[in-house]
């Protein structure tokens, strides 16, 4: 009698975490498709470049993880840190005019002597030296994709700006002719850089006023 309760009672705990699974399940499902509505009703009033933007990202990477009514937002998806389509429509002209409304960030530490030379190749290429990251504002990841190998391949000195401005050109040229991306464009040629945040170094002059703020919060602590 005493192991067929066991038994008995192995039995119900199965079913019971077989059901608490089933309803986690559920809702996480329910969850991702009230976001993916969310975010379709978001952008039906967007400006039509960056609708066309936004849902391609949804395509690639699902429902992101934040909405707002200017912005969606995801996070670690794929090689990217962040990504970020917007309402806001910017005008570019490099290579050829387009709008600027998706935005893609890469855990990146860019040398401080390559600052100048990546905004020279690209206006459109960002660097957040004190976050580590590096990122490209576009009209499609494909172009996103294209600008961070190019400033890439700058940064180790494989091209210069010029040579990675020709470059860009020309692929960009082919795909609208031929309907054909470059392999510059399909994926990105370097890996994302771990622990490249850089928080800087406090000021020699402030350090005493450091120790006395740290001395006076030591304080409140205890």
């Amino acid at each position: 009698m005493f192991k067929q309760k066991i038994v008995k009672n192995k039995s119900e705990q199965s079913f019971k975490h077989a059901a608490v699974g089933a309803l986690l399940t559920s809702f996480v499902l329910s969850t991702s498709l009230v976001h993916a509505d969310e975010a379709s009703d978001t952008i039906a009033s967007w400006p039509a470049e960056a609708q066309k933007a936004a849902k391609s990202m949804i395509e690639m990477h699902g429902a992101p993880n934040e909405v707002t009514a200017t912005t969606l937002m995801w996070h670690d998806a794929g090689p990217w840190k962040h990504i970020i389509a917007s309402n806001v429509v910017t005008q570019h002209n490099f290579p050829l005019p387009h709008p600027d409304t998706v935005e893609q960030f890469v855990s990146y530490k860019v040398p401080e002597n390559k600052h100048d030379e990546i905004a020279l190749f690209d206006g459109s290429v960002n660097i957040d030296k004190t976050r580590g990251e590096m990122s490209a504002r576009c009209d499609a990841e494909h172009h996103n994709i294209l600008s961070l190998n190019l400033a890439h391949d700058i940064i180790i000195g494989k091209r210069t700006v010029k040579d990675a401005r020709a470059f860009f050109t020309q692929a960009v040229m082919v795909e609208k002719k031929e309907n054909k991306l470059h392999d510059y464009m399909k994926k990105l040629n370097f890996k994302p850089q771990p622990n490249s945040a850089n928080p800087d170094k406090t000021s020699p002059e402030m350090l005493p006023m450091v120790k006395a703020m740290e001395k006076e919060a030591g304080k409140e602590k205890n």
